[in-house]
């Protein structure tokens, strides 16, 4: 019984490192295809999920100074990426939002992060298909649970 949920564990580690690093893959070459740096990419993912942000809160996100920050929101203005608009709770301060262009990018990193699971679902055989769906049904419960029980706040800002 032990060995059998040792292969399991093994299993599992192999399959996330594989899709980690296939993921990788695709988000590298994304990033060449669209001269972004990981930071950039970072920065818009982070400013999509937030709506729109502040200098201030993307610094401490990135773990960078606020001048920093302000150079590469410079060149992702100029590159039509994202948008400085007053923030109407603060005149002093500025919103950093995504531009239609920035939010368009983003969709298109996610399609492109996932080009690569209709060609492994197309290679399954339909029994394969069967218990892949019956498994990764109950998978995904499962990680919904452990998604649950992880920090709120490191799942909110950091990722």
């Amino acid at each position: 019984m032990h060995g059998k949920r040792e292969n399991l564990i093994e299993q599992l580690n192999q399959f996330a490192g594989l899709t980690m690093h296939i993921n990788m893959v695709h988000n590298m070459q994304f990033m060449q295809e669209h001269d972004l740096s990981f930071t950039h990419l970072n920065s818009l993912l982070f400013i999509h999920r937030a709506g729109c942000t502040n200098i201030n809160c993307l610094a401490d996100h990135l773990g960078v100074t606020k001048a920093a920050v302000s150079q590469m929101v410079d060149r992702l203005v100029e590159s039509d990426l994202i948008s400085r608009e007053e923030d109407p709770l603060d005149r002093r301060s500025k919103l950093i939002c995504l531009s239609k262009d920035g939010e368009g990018l983003v969709q298109k990193a996610f399609l492109t992060r996932r080009r690569w699971v209709p060609d492994l679902a197309a290679s399954l055989t339909k029994a394969q298909e069967e218990q892949a769906c019956q498994i990764f049904e109950i998978m995904n419960e499962k990680l919904k649970e452990i998604q649950e029980g992880l920090d709120p706040e490191i799942s909110r800002n950091h990722l």
